[in-house]
């Protein structure tokens, strides 16, 4: 059983640097891209391009569409739509929403509240994820953090636990909290043996009673086909 927790968490482990890649060092690559930065051999999903990300005026609000996926997404009333990405060497972009008192450095967020979405190609991601959701259904108590799991203080804190989103398993993994970052929450959605929703939030310190409730609200509005 330890040996099999073990390689579970080093699954999970896979999955989480997935994870804080994309937070932390792909999206402010995109950003310092000129600069030509190499920042990580992590290889990050291969984006959906611009046109597949819909912004849709509706009766009771905005939404972002991805026909593709049958993916709907309610925003957040007041917030602010941002396509990011760019065409180099192929189009790539994700969706970011974001509270009107948001607040960056560096193209990071130190104030407020925000949501990435992003939907892609990742084959071996999801290969790990489907991996990492079973393995949890079989071993529940492996999403206690690791070290209480292996007795020792000597690895991340993340926590995992498998949720539906209309009807898909999904992974949602919370990294540790930083005293500047705060910490993430990412819902990884593997839609099929290729494609890969990903939905993630970060709570900056002093912000999560605030940004917590349109997070939990904004899964709630989430519908995938």
């Amino acid at each position: 059983m330890r040996k099999k927790t073990i390689i579970l968490l080093i699954i999970l482990a896979a999955v989480a640097g997935g994870f804080l890649y994309f937070w932390y060092v792909w999206i402010p690559a995109q950003i310092e891209k000129e600069n030509n930065q190499q920042v990580s051999t992590t290889t990050p999903p291969t984006l959906f391009g611009k046109d597949d990300y819909k912004i849709e005026e509706r009766a009771d609000g905005e939404y972002i569409v991805v026909k593709k996926v049958g993916l709907t997404a309610k925003v957040p009333e007041g917030w602010k739509i941002e396509i990011k990405g760019d065409d180099v060497p192929e189009p790539e972009y994700w969706v970011d929403v974001y509270s009107p008192d948001t607040e960056t450095t560096s193209g990071v967020a130190i104030k407020g509240c925000g949501i990435s979405l992003f939907v892609g190609s990742a084959i071996e991601r999801i290969k790990e994820l489907k991996n990492s959701i079973e393995s949890l259904h079989q071993n529940p108590e492996s999403n206690r953090p690791c070290s209480e799991l292996l007795g020792t203080s000597e690895c991340p804190e993340y926590t995992f636990e498998v949720i539906e989103i209309t009807g898909h398993q999904a992974l949602k993994q919370i990294s540790p909290k930083h005293e500047f970052f705060g910490h993430g929450v990412s819902i990884s959605i593997p839609y099929n043996d290729k494609i890969l929703i990903d939905l993630t939030t970060r709570f900056i310190p002093g912000y999560e009673e605030k940004c917590y409730p349109i997070w939990k609200e904004f899964l709630k509005n989430i519908k995938v086909e």
